[in-house]
């Protein structure tokens, strides 16, 4: 509902996948990750955030294997909101 700490999508445990539909295809260029900053976190550290990540394109949430679209690292001294080109 906002971008507060702790109002995120949560993955319990190191490891994760989300999916999402949309409504027609389309041919993505870049992809963005945000993560709350070190100053604004209450423990002082964001540990949480994603690390390594890949983005694939799917034709649908049931297909087995999709096309890598990138392989990514966020870098959590970087800046918050970080962009991500598709290297396809």
């Amino acid at each position: 509902p906002d971008v507060y700490p702790g109002n995120c999508w949560a993955f319990k445990g190191s490891l994760g996948y989300l999916v999402v539909g949309l409504s027609r295809k389309i041919y993505p260029t870049s992809f963005a990750m945000e993560h709350i900053p070190k100053p604004l976190s209450p423990s002082g550290n964001i540990s949480s955030a994603p690390r390594n990540f890949s983005v694939y394109g799917l034709d649908d949430e049931y297909q087995a294997e999709g096309k890598l679209l990138g392989q990514y690292v966020y870098d959590q001294d970087g800046e918050p909101l970080q962009l991500f080109p598709v290297i396809v």
